[in-house]
């Protein structure tokens, strides 16, 4: 097991973190300027995630905050889903003039995130999909989002591109919304730099595994960042990891020191009614603590127990090494 993992995290935890029924937050909204410094004060945590162009415009404005406070820049996600302006869709729009605005967006956005020296540039696209049968002409929708997609990978090269998948929310029904339509998007550019982050949560919403869904990802070397979280699978709660599903959380650790990933480990949690700077050193706490743990079940020949399909073997490995 190497040593210092690459892990971000978004503002969140210093959000006021309102919600639908709070509509002014739970808790105090800190300037985006101290966020960064309680981020950096969480011991563990290397970089920050952060939308453009609502967080940030200027790369060299950026720097100048992150610099100091020994932070990189991890993922910039394009922020598409904030306004009321992409309600009918952003790279998927049918209307011409808001498709061509969403495509040109990114592209901005992958050139700041290049001068600032970012890791990769994220996609969500949660308002495009649809609510309703018979609404959507998937035929052309799907057509106009690949297209628009390469659009954005091809643009430089140099930065790769991930795509983030999510079920549901705030449509409906979200068209990029398993793994397997993530990849899909991703197969048909074949491009190297096109590829995805796994939102555990997202997963869980799927009713995937993250563990397979992280698997079948990184066998097409296209797995670039993480978010980790957690929820009961109903809803995207963005949780403490580990916290619900321990052994699905385990068993994507395992599969990812197993494949020897090699990205960003980025944190995705929404503590509404916790301390965030104790949520965020929880998480990172548990991050070491469950790939710890990834190893001794390396080291301990789990593997050789799978290829044999003896599950009462492994469930009593698990337990002795997890329940001691």
């Amino acid at each position: 097991m190497d040593g210092t993992l690459k892990i971000d995290t978004a503002t969140t935890s210093f959000s006021s973190c309102a919600d639908r029924f709070v509509k002014g937050g739970y808790k105090e909204q800190f300037p985006f300027e101290r966020q960064l410094e309680m981020i950096a004060s969480v011991e563990g945590i290397t970089g920050v995630a952060l939308d453009y162009p609502s967080q940030y415009e200027d790369p060299a404005a950026l720097r100048a905050l992150l610099d100091p406070l020994g932070l990189a820049l991890g993922m910039t996600e394009i922020d598409m889903y904030s306004s009321a302006r992409w309600r009918y869709g952003s790279l998927s729009s049918l209307d011409d003039g808001t498709r061509d605005e969403a495509i040109a967006l990114c592209k901005r956005g992958v050139d700041a995130a290049i001068e600032a020296g970012g890791a990769d540039v994220q996609l969500w696209l949660g308002q495009d999909g649809y609510d309703y049968p018979f609404q959507t002409d998937y035929n052309e929708a799907w057509a106009r989002l690949v297209d628009a997609i390469e659009q954005v990978v091809c643009h430089r090269p140099e930065m790769k591109i991930t795509i983030e998948y999510k079920p549901k929310e705030p449509r409906v029904r979200c068209f990029i919304s398993t793994v397997g339509s993530a990849l899909y998007i991703c197969e048909r550019i074949g491009r190297p730099n096109a590829g995805i982050t796994l939102d555990v949560g997202h997963s869980l919403m799927a009713q995937e595994t993250p563990a397979e869904a992280a698997v079948m990802a990184m066998q097409r070397g296209r797995l670039f960042h993480l978010h980790l979280n957690d929820n009961y699978r109903d809803w995207d709660h963005d949780m403490i990891p580990g916290t619900v599903n321990l052994w699905d959380t385990l068993e994507l650790f395992y599969w990812l020191e197993r494949m020897q990933f090699d990205g960003w480990w980025g944190i995705d949690i929404y503590p509404y009614r916790e301390d965030g700077s104790a949520a965020l050193g929880r998480t990172v706490a548990s991050i070491y603590r469950f790939r710890e743990i990834a190893c001794r079940l390396i080291e301990a020949g789990i593997e050789s127990l799978q290829t044999g399909e003896r599950s009462v073997e492994v469930i009593n490995l698990l337990m002795s090494e997890v329940l001691k």
